[in-house]
């Protein structure tokens, strides 16, 4: 069942061929969909090039949408599988994954010396490039959760996997990165 009527009525009206209730959609969904995409890859080109292929894949599927989810819930999964995809097609060329952080994550006080805030976003960027590293499932999850915010029930339900593998995941992941950063001393400084 989906979430609300006025997405079970958006949904009958693409069904039957609308476009300007895809347009509707789009509109309502998109800004949720490229700032869930942007968290994952890391990049907004590479977000926006998914949303786009996100919704074709929407528009080209929608009758197949049964409604056991929320509307965006079913856009979401299309998405991050549009996104694990291109990420596992990307990494197997090279590593195509771009800037770690926005620049607007770097602003620290001004009290701190050049070569600590330096430090810092060396630390930053190894910790990031680890985890873009760990296996698609283990990151994906984790990136729900300390990105994006998602609750575990959210991640599960979007994962479609049940709540305690997303914990294992999670807990994994945190696991994983910790004993990096004590292996390459960023805990210590």
């Amino acid at each position: 069942m989906t979430a609300n009527k006025g997405d079970d009525m958006l949904v009958k009206e693409i069904q039957s061929g609308n476009t300007m209730a895809f347009e509707a959609m789009v509109l309502k969904y998109q800004p949720k969909l490229m700032s869930s995409l942007v968290g994952y890859t890391k990049s907004h080109d590479q977000a926006e090039e998914l949303c786009q292929k996100t919704f074709l894949r929407v528009w080209q599927k929608i009758d197949s949408f049964r409604g056991d989810s929320a509307l965006f819930t079913w856009i979401y999964r299309i998405g991050i599988n549009l996104a694990k995809n291109d990420f596992a097609s990307s990494y197997a060329k090279s590593s195509k994954l771009t800037h770690p952080l926005d620049q607007d994550e770097h602003d620290v006080p001004q009290n701190y010396s050049p070569e600590s805030i330096l430090i810092a976003e060396e630390s930053e960027e190894k910790i990031m490039n680890f985890i873009n590293n760990l296996d698609i499932d283990t990151r994906t999850a984790f990136t729900l959760r300390e990105v994006e915010g998602k609750t575990y029930d959210e991640i599960a339900e979007m994962l479609r996997c049940p709540i305690g593998t997303v914990r294992s995941r999670i807990f994994r992941a945190r696991q994983l990165i910790l004993e990096y950063m004590d292996q390459e001393n960023i805990l210590n400084g």
